[in-house]
């Protein structure tokens, strides 16, 4: 189901509810249309999502990415988990889908070892090739968002369906991570496994894309982000209850993973509606 949100001026951000063929396959979905009179730097931050722009508008700037790559230009791109920020600027007129999947589902959909897109921004077609531009053409032309979710629906499906299926031990654990927002020490996951800790690495490193212990790290970082929009809450209780040793240590971790602390980062959240609250995983320079 697409729910309208926000429409301001020009404006436009649509959420999707997946259901059908998307249902359980997408961490969210929401398409978008707005104009910029000037380029607005982004930090994008850490993330355990893969993100999957489809844009039919103006292009994006690589400014600064954690690996090679900086200084490019994009419009319909794949941004990996990574574990360091990148910048970004956009402007001019902005006008997509905006998906976010798990990293199960983008290693079915691209069908590539899942090391070659974290910590980095891909061209869509280079990965999808021409099946990416087509799909893209087609959501462009569609002539309403109902339409586009049906038409990329569809598609993801076939491509989910056709693709590398993750291996069932691999997702055992990645829930298992996500389940104690990466708390779970590694050496039990593999124990639990049956599995030396290389080969869950190993594994990791295939169809994640990051060493576990380093997805654990980042989805640590996500509750604090989560516990942080309760503007109430102290440092130390975000510490605590995100699975950090002190308030010393989130301070340590939020300077390695956005160059700030954790009181720059809460004074930079303000107020939004869930519609872009769900186009964020970024906070402005």
């Amino acid at each position: 189901m697409a729910v309208p949100l926000l429409p301001s001026g020009t404006d436009e951000v649509v959420c999707l509810r997946p259901g059908g063929p998307l249902a359980g396959r997408l961490v969210d979905c929401a398409g978008y249309r707005e104009r910029l009179a000037t380029t607005v730097l982004r930090r994008e931050i850490p993330s355990s999502v893969v993100v999957v722009v489809l844009a039919f508008g103006d292009p994006v700037e690589v400014l600064r990415s954690p690996m090679e790559g900086s200084g490019t230009t994009l419009t319909s791109l794949v941004a990996g988990l990574h574990d360091r920020p990148a910048v970004t600027g956009i402007g001019g007129s902005q006008h997509g889908v905006q998906i976010w999947l798990s990293p199960l589902e983008a290693y079915s959909i691209f069908g590539v070892p899942m090391h070659e897109i974290s910590n980095a921004f891909l061209d869509l077609e280079a990965l999808l090739g021409r099946t990416g531009s087509l799909l893209v053409e087609r959501l462009a032309e569609a002539p309403s968002w109902p339409l586009r979710f049906e038409a990329l629906g569809t598609a993801l499906a076939g491509l989910i369906s056709s693709g590398p299926q993750a291996d069932p031990a691999v997702e055992w654990a990645w829930r298992r991570l996500r389940a104690t927002s990466g708390v779970i020490r590694i050496g039990a996951l593999a124990e639990q496994l049956g599995w030396s800790r290389r080969h869950l690495v190993r594994r990791f490193h295939e169809q994640i894309g990051l060493p576990p212990k380093t997805v654990g790290r980042i989805l640590r970082f996500e509750r604090a982000l989560a516990l942080l929009e309760d503007r109430g809450r102290a440092f130390s209780d975000v510490a605590s209850d995100a699975g950090y040793s002190d308030q010393a240590h989130l301070s340590r971790e939020f300077r390695a993973l956005v160059q700030c602390s954790p009181g720059e980062f809460a004074a930079s959240l303000r107020p939004a509606s869930p519609g872009r609250r769900a186009m964020s995983h970024f906070f402005k320079l």
